[in-house]
């Protein structure tokens, strides 16, 4: 039984509209005012990605985007508010328009049509539009940050950050896109619990985030006191609930080739080899990756509550009597030479040999947010209310399939619990707002 609308906390697009230089820039005047037009708005979040993205469909039957002669430069001017009696703003920013993909006649008598534009924030547009090639010697986190600053004017909220363990470093920058330099920089490093770092944007602000994953797991959820629940029977009876429980029903929840460590190890994220050559000294060094030693530390730094609790990978498989961690389904090789920069190590460079597997916890851990990834739909009245975003931490309760009256556990182990927001697709429709994310986490239950 599908959800009414005015069972949702109900969401108004007060302003929106498009300009461009080519038609006598943002004054008021020389704006195509759409909001009337909007068929349905949609934006993307994503954890890897240091920009918001999205779709709008529009219905045309003025004939006004042939008239404005679209390019793909023009901008997009979003407003959101509560459609209550204040209707107060929670959301409020412009986009570059990217490009048409698709066009489609909406008439009989061909009238009228209804165009999908895709846009993007301004500063993604304005990275893709130049190159930089410069010398870096602050530790990674701080040489993003002026990156950001200088060639984009984008500030980053640092908040969701533990600083990388890389030091001491002198790096090249080989004309990038600042926003590739930035991801280039951010892919070297990791914390002290060989967690990676994540660039990247939010719809409740303007500024940029980075974030190290450990730091991100350590917050409390933001719907802790009202975690969402996933039970069909729930669903079905929507109607029946108050405003509140609605607000806090999921919608769906599915998943596709959870749990797949075949795929884990083919990536090196279980257990792997890593050599190096230094050809100034000749010297070839090896080190062995173990997951289990990732899990260990994330044990030891409050991450992950117990190896027992884990749900990363199961420390007892073996193949013919050998744990799998134990083995190298992946070798990796990689070419440096020390001393280039004086006392400086150049981007792959380490002092000690044991260092080099930094890089493999990049990877691995990576693949651990990937080995259990849901999605899950929900209302987004409360992502709009809470400011929640990628890199949150949300809670989520599904019914156990144990269908035993004296059962003590109600809730399923592997579908519940903390997970962190990896992606979230929010679509706007009419008055209805609906959130589809992908979440993760290290843990059962």
């Amino acid at each position: 039984m599908s959800v009414k609308n005015d069972q949702q906390s109900q969401y108004k697009i007060t302003q929106a509209y498009i300009t461009s230089e080519g038609m006598g820039g943002e004054d008021e005047s020389n704006r195509i005012n759409i909001n009337s037009n909007i068929v349905e708005l949609v934006f993307f979040e994503n954890i890897e990605k240091p920009y918001i993205s999205g779709q709008i469909v529009v219905t045309d039957d003025q004939g006004f985007v042939d008239g404005m002669g679209f390019s793909g430069t023009e901008r997009l001017f979003i407003e959101i508010a509560s459609e209550d009696k204040t209707l107060v703003p929670v959301m409020s920013r412009s986009f570059i328009m990217t490009s048409i993909d698709q066009v489609i006649k909406s008439s009989d008598q061909g009238k009228a049509s209804v165009y999908m534009f895709t846009f993007m924030d301004e500063h993604a547009f304005v990275s893709k539009s130049m190159k930089i090639s410069r010398t870096v010697t602050d530790t990674l986190e701080k040489e993003i940050q002026k990156i950001c600053g200088q060639d984009l004017q984008k500030d980053i909220d640092i908040s969701y950050l533990y600083p990388s363990v890389q030091n001491n470093m002198k790096v090249i920058i080989p004309y990038m896109n600042p926003l590739e330099a930035c991801e280039w920089l951010r892919d070297r490093a990791t914390t002290v619990n060989g967690c990676p770092l994540f660039l990247y944007a939010s719809i409740h602000d303007t500024n940029l985030r980075l974030g190290s994953l450990d730091k991100m797991l350590e917050q409390d959820p933001w719907n802790d006191k009202l975690p969402y629940l996933f039970s069909p029977s729930n669903v079905q009876q929507t109607e029946a609930k108050s405003p509140l429980h609605r607000t806090f029903q999921v919608q769906t929840m599915r998943t596709s080739k959870l749990q797949n460590t075949l795929t884990q190890m083919m990536a090196g994220a279980v257990g792997s080899m890593y050599n190096n050559t230094n050809i100034n000294t000749g010297q070839t060094s090896s080190v062995h990756y173990s997951v289990e030693k990732t899990i260990d530390k994330l044990e030891k730094s409050g991450i992950i509550p117990s190896e027992k609790e884990q749900n990363i990978y199961p420390v007892d498989f073996k193949l013919r009597d050998k744990k799998v961690s134990e083995s190298n389904a992946r070798i990796f090789h990689q070419i440096t030479s020390t001393g280039v920069y004086g006392n400086y190590k150049s981007y792959h460079d380490e002092v000690k040999k044991d260092s080099f597997v930094n890089k493999l916890d990049n990877i691995g851990v990576r693949n651990m947010l990937l080995k259990n990834m849901f999605e899950v739909t929900v209302p987004g009245a409360g992502f709009i209310v809470s400011k929640a975003s990628v890199g949150d931490i949300v809670t989520i309760n599904t019914i156990s399939d144990d269908n035993d009256p004296q059962t003590t556990e109600p809730f399923d182990g592997l579908r519940s619990g903390n997970f962190l927001i990896y992606n979230a697709r929010h679509t706007f429709k009419n008055t209805r707002h609906d959130v589809v994310m992908s979440v993760c986490k290290l843990t059962r239950g």
